[in-house]
């Protein structure tokens, strides 16, 4: 995996290459920053100019320990990952029970050996924990010890979208790179080009992904815009329809978990677009919103509603995020949302 081929982040790649040319490479690197904003593909790439067997610059792409990289078949460079995400990944089968969102002390050591031998076939063997946070409490206090005892061919690196779920000890002791959201133009563009989205298109997405990549290429493959759309559009016909027309629009998101991944999918994408209401209402620059190519809909609805009924619908909608933490039943959760905005509508 090159460098070339990773959007963004020229910052905290200088810094590596640096580290890399000077030959002083930390024993271990915790990457903080946003979810999906490409802190692993950075940290596989580091991993590959490591152990690249090329020419200068390196990552060079195109030797033996690059493929293998690239395929993750190289003997000396490893993921750890929780097993719900080894499943997402097709990394390993689901079981019969659900896949645990936790990285276990067991899997750590597992890793022992990978620690204790020489590199297989490279110069350095490189670790990258994979949403390291997820690791537990036991599973945390073991790795204390690897990182207190490193040997000078292994690199670890701690990739992380909440460094503070880090024992302040194992923060310590990494060499901390941050890594910002994406510009939204950057990820218009990338999805304009890489994906053929059109432009108008792909701003919108860029905007709603809020600088992270991973969920830029999600959104534009799974229609979110029709579904924002038919939202904004089932939403009119509860406040403005009678009390039928709103238990229909909470009824169409039904039951069990694929509802209450539809529910927060519907509460982010009507937050957002309450927002852009909210600001357009404000006069604030459209190059500020996030439904820009809605501009028309969002100026009559700034004009038949007033900031503080938003305000009270925002707070409402925060509520019922917090109220499905609690396991709340996502129907009557959505039903409660409308109920409430069309009371604050009154």
């Amino acid at each position: 995996m090159a460098y070339e081929h990773i959007l963004g982040h020229t910052r905290p790649i200088a810094q590596l290459e640096r580290a890399r040319q000077t030959g002083r490479v930390a024993h271990a690197y915790l990457f903080h920053g946003p979810a999906g904003v490409g802190k692993e593909r950075v940290a596989l790439a580091f991993a590959t100019a490591l152990n690249c067997a090329g020419p200068e610059p390196r990552p060079c792409g195109a030797c033996d320990p690059c493929g293998k990289i690239a395929r993750g078949v190289h003997p000396d460079v490893r993921l750890l990952a929780c097993e719900a995400e080894q499943v997402r990944r097709g990394l390993v089968e689901a079981g019969k029970t659900a896949p645990s969102s936790q990285i276990k002390i067991e899997q750590l050591d597992e890793q022992s050996g990978f620690f204790r031998h020489a590199p297989y076939a490279g110069r350095t063997k490189v670790l990258v924990v994979v949403d390291a946070e997820r690791m537990n409490l036991h599973c945390q206090n073991r790795f204390l010890k690897t990182l207190e005892e490193p040997s000078a061919d292994t690199l670890i690196v701690l990739v992380s979208a909440q460094p503070e779920a880090l024992l302040p000890t194992i923060r310590s002791r990494c060499q901390a790179l941050a890594f910002g959201p994406l510009p939204r133009e950057l990820l218009a563009q990338h999805l304009h080009q890489a994906r053929e989205l059109p432009l108008e298109r792909a701003r919108v997405v860029a905007a709603m992904a809020q600088g992270s990549l991973g969920q830029a290429l999600a959104l534009a493959e799974e229609g979110y815009l029709e579904e924002r759309d038919q939202l904004v559009q089932g939403l009119g016909q509860a406040l403005e329809g009678d009390l039928a027309d709103a238990l229909e629009v909470a009824g169409a998101i039904g039951e069990g978990r694929e509802a209450r991944e539809r529910l927060e999918t519907s509460l982010g994408l009507l937050e957002l677009w309450l927002r852009d209401v909210m600001l357009c209402g404000l006069g604030v620059n459209p190059g500020q919103w996030v439904n820009q190519d809605r501009a028309e809909e969002l100026g009559r609805a700034a004009a038949r509603v007033d900031p503080a009924r938003l305000l009270g619908w925002l707070d409402r909608i925060r509520e019922v995020r917090a109220s499905l933490k609690s396991n709340a039943n996502p129907r009557m959760a959505m039903e409660s949302l409308l109920l409430a905005m069309r009371m604050v509508s009154a």
